[in-house]
């Protein structure tokens, strides 16, 4: 990766943050939001408003930001507090909105797009809706690499034709797991498995037990509604590859994937 710079404001040490911030390999300017012009002789790739709760910060410093860095795109890292507030309050206005929980595959997708042509989704105009975003966000098909046939758990017909819809505009072959038989074969030409389910429960956990007991090999995908971040520790102990948050758009759900099984080649490689 290039050595790019990113100038993180707000309340970038709420715990929810903590794991994002750690994780950055590039280096990152971390100032309070009102002494921002401090920095205004720095150039920056990427500015991030990290927002804990609803209306935390006055739209004039979002504002004062965008006008002293015009050029670069501003992205708001929000916490679930931040859930309801396009319905009951004041959303920063112009500014990409991403949940701590979407992070790792938009800012993955950011990096991508940066690096290939210096243009990103994320440098579109203040005055795109959420709607542009969708229309305008295509994520390409892909036919490289060693997958092919991803399982899915699914317990109705329309969750699993929502994910397998997703599948399939990858280049890739669902398979409803709950509906499918499996031999040894059949079991070894899965590269993954997304479990699609509304809310972390003891139901999904017994769940997952059983589609790890039936093919134990393939990494698992949890596609969950909002999941929670006390969720999130007990979800990945169970050892769950990636986590994709409803709704989601299909590159996050396809580099989940990616990186799921990414690890999986990786750890055998070690092994």
């Amino acid at each position: 990766m290039n050595d790019h710079k990113i100038l993180l404001t707000g309340d970038f040490w709420h715990h929810e943050f903590k794991g994002i911030v750690s994780s950055f390999d590039v280096p990152v300017t971390l100032v309070p939001i009102e002494k921002v012009e401090s920095v205004s002789d720095s150039t920056f790739d990427l500015i991030i408003i990290a927002q804990s709760r609803r209306s935390q910060f006055f739209a004039s410093d979002v504002e004062k930001i965008q006008a002293i860095f015009a050029l670069t795109p501003v992205v708001g890292l929000l916490g679930s507090w931040c859930e309801g507030e396009p319905r009951s309050g004041t959303p920063f206005p112009g500014v990409k909105r991403v949940y701590w929980h979407q992070w790792k595959g938009r800012y993955e997708r950011f990096v991508d797009e940066l690096e290939d042509s210096g243009i990103t989704g994320w440098h579109t105009p203040k005055t795109f809706s959420v709607a542009d975003q969708i229309s305008t966000n295509h994520c390409q098909p892909m036919h490289s690499g060693e997958i092919q046939f991803v399982g899915i758990s699914a317990w109705s017909r329309t969750q699993y034709e929502m994910v397998a819809d997703a599948i399939r505009q990858f280049g890739w072959e669902p398979r409803w797991f709950e509906r499918a038989t499996w031999d040894e074969e059949a079991a070894r030409s899965i590269s993954a498995i997304c479990v699609e389910a509304d809310s972390w429960c003891p139901d999904l956990l017994k769940r997952i037990k059983w589609i790890r007991n039936e093919i134990p090999e393939a990494p698992i995908v949890l596609v969950l509604s909002y999941p929670r971040e006390s969720e999130m520790k007990e979800i990945l102990a169970t050892g769950i590859a990636e986590v994709v948050s409803k709704p989601f758009e299909l590159c996050d759900l396809r580099s989940a994937i990616h990186r799921s099984t990414g690890a999986k080649a990786a750890a055998a490689f070690e092994s």
